[in-house]
């Protein structure tokens, strides 16, 4: 099959040699773009992304083997989101005569331009809907291009998909798009690679070459560091856990744009020594950080998946949620983590602290998390999607 993937951004990343190529990795959505894309490619089938460039490069064309990547010059940025002219129009006039249209409806305009491709070609258009976009919150344009995708975009998108996948059971319920057409959705959950998370370094060598302290806790956080993903709370969190215990320091990997009221805020707290910001890393660079930890928390208050708990997991840490309802393909309350009432401080604080000092519970949960990981391959994964591709072909 000649498969096409429509996302507005994509990891500078070689599939064949998973070496970065430039300085984005990216977060969710394009890393699970990334690694369907590679099993598609091992299994096969010719690939085409298209996708935007990053610090306005221009038009580029990447030839990987049977995966082929078209970047288009990114002209502006609207938040963390690069918006691309090219990418809306360029596809649309190509002749690549693609089988499956593949749309990772994350941010705009990629999906637009799937949706004009799918049809304008008479091709089938299959959308992966990650999660609902919070409102609330960033700039003006952000909020007005947030009323417009819960006003019409989003309804019109998924309405012309011939299937919508989504990677939580759960989720479809609690959306407010998918509710709407419940019989259309099919779950898919998102993977992991274990072969990336097996270093050869032991927690205090990772430590050592991070710069991390060797005697202390370490709390994790990986994710972009967005209002959505609540890292404010985790701060806040942090002042109720340090009255009780100092031995422990709290590292964010990611960066984003609310990193600035996020670093002011653990000054005003008088926190800044208890806590990391590493900005962005290379993914060799982010295994290190989890093997060095000793407890992993996402305190979301939105969420399709969250892909980072599943590495968490791979690599033998329990886990601290806030209780969104995704979270639940993945943590089970009392065996490999607990589940915090979103948004509270203080539940989120007092749960980190039981596991800091309750070493047992906390290394028992540590197992349970790697053991429960391994049902989440990417092998798996696109095994279940080659089959819905294969329906409309």
């Amino acid at each position: 099959m000649k498969i096409g993937y429509f996302t507005t951004a994509f990891p500078c990343k070689n599939p064949s040699t998973r070496e970065s190529t430039g300085s984005y990795i990216g977060g969710g959505v394009e890393n699970v773009t990334y690694n369907l894309a590679l099993q598609m490619g091992k299994r096969g089938h010719d690939v085409y992304i298209f996708t935007s460039s990053m610090n306005n490069a221009k038009d580029s064309i990447e030839k990987y083997g049977n995966i082929t990547i078209y970047r288009y010059k990114n002209n502006f940025k609207i938040g963390q989101s690069p918006i691309s002219s090219g990418l809306i129009f360029k596809p649309l006039f190509s002749n690549i005569d693609l089988d499956i249209v593949h749309s990772q409806l994350g941010n705009l305009p990629a999906p637009l331009t799937a949706y004009f491709y799918a049809k304008k070609k008479k091709k089938p258009l299959i959308t992966t809907y990650h999660e609902d976009w919070v409102k609330g919150f960033g700039s003006l344009f952000r909020k007005v291009g947030v009323a417009l995708f819960d006003g019409f975009i989003a309804d019109i998108l998924l309405s012309a998909s011939n299937i919508v996948l989504t990677p939580s059971q759960y989720y479809i319920n609690h959306s407010m798009h998918l509710s709407k057409i419940r019989k259309k959705v099919c779950a898919v959950p998102n993977g992991i690679d274990f072969e990336d998370f097996h270093i050869d370094l032991g927690k205090h060598e990772c430590r050592k070459k991070l710069g991390l302290p060797l005697d202390k806790k370490i709390i994790l956080f990986v994710g972009s560091l967005t209002p959505r993903k609540a890292p404010n709370v985790l701060i806040e969190a942090m002042s109720l856990i340090v009255n009780n215990y100092q031995d422990c320091h709290l590292v964010f990997v990611g960066s984003g744009n609310y990193i600035k009221e996020l670093k002011s805020m653990a000054k005003e707290l008088k926190l800044e020594r208890y806590i990391t910001f590493t900005g962005f890393v290379d993914d060799d660079v982010k295994y290190m950080y989890y093997h060095s930890s000793d407890i992993f928390v996402l305190p979301s208050i939105s969420e399709g998946f969250g892909i980072v708990l599943l590495e968490a997991s791979a690599c033998g840490l329990p886990l601290i949620t806030s209780n969104l309802v995704v979270f639940k393909s993945i943590v089970q309350e009392g065996e490999n983590g607990y589940f915090t009432k979103t948004g509270d401080y203080i539940d989120l604080g007092n749960k980190i602290l039981f596991l800091l000092q309750d070493e047992d519970v906390r290394l028992k949960m540590g197992e349970k998390s790697k053991k429960d990981a391994s049902k989440f391959s990417w092998e798996r994964v696109a095994e279940q999607t080659e089959q819905i591709y294969l329906q409309y072909v």
